[in-house]
């Protein structure tokens, strides 16, 4: 593998950890698309997840019942878990790949570098992010959006169905809050990970 610059001027030498060298398997064009889709993605991931936590979610539960036909049509016909299921699968299956690239297939030693145990901590914590909202955060969603659909084809919830709303948006906000929490985290690492030495 070969060394970085600082190498070169007399420094400590250390991995490079830049995309910069030739990879035989996948061109440096595929490489950067690879690149814009793991950050695309990201940026809709975490600014999605940042904007329900703490703007969207405890608007729709100070709303109460009112809020329901708006939480139907964005998780129904907007299908706005699908698209962060989406996101997340494309920032995750990407972040992978890079990394396949960026310790060359997995090397024992770029983990053990400052950059790859970064990188592997931030995609750690996405990972559980992402798990996070596969397992609790859509279904809890989707959930959402179809009592509210059914309560307003009754015209209004009954006590039952107010009680269920109100249970499962208490559980959306917190799994957002914490899904924030980890999103940042690792959002931070990733920006960082390149500049630990």
């Amino acid at each position: 593998m070969r060394k970085s610059r600082r190498a070169d001027d007399g420094g400590d030498a250390r991995l490079d950890l830049h995309l910069e060298r030739e990879h035989p398997i996948m061109s440096t064009g595929a490489i950067h698309l690879l690149r814009l889709i793991h950050i695309v993605g990201g940026v809709f991931w975490v600014g999605s997840v940042l904007f329900l936590s703490f703007y969207l979610i405890p608007t729709v539960q100070a709303l109460g019942p009112a809020a329901g036909p708006f939480m139907d049509h964005l998780t129904r016909v907007r299908k706005l878990p699908v698209g962060l299921v989406l996101a997340t699968l494309l920032t995750l299956a990407s972040g992978v790949l890079l990394v396949w690239l960026d310790s060359a297939h997995f090397q024992g030693a770029w983990f053990r570098s400052g950059p790859g145990m970064t990188f592997t901590a931030g995609g750690t914590l996405a990972l559980v992010s992402g798990v996070i909202g596969f397992l609790v955060s859509s279904p809890t969603a989707r959930r959402l959006g179809t009592l509210a659909a059914a309560a307003r084809a009754a015209g209004q919830p009954t006590p039952d169905q107010l009680q269920e709303i109100q249970r499962l948006q208490t559980r959306l906000a917190t799994v957002g809050i914490l899904n924030a929490v980890l999103l940042v985290l690792a959002t931070a690492a990733m920006a960082t990970a390149r500049y630990v030495g």
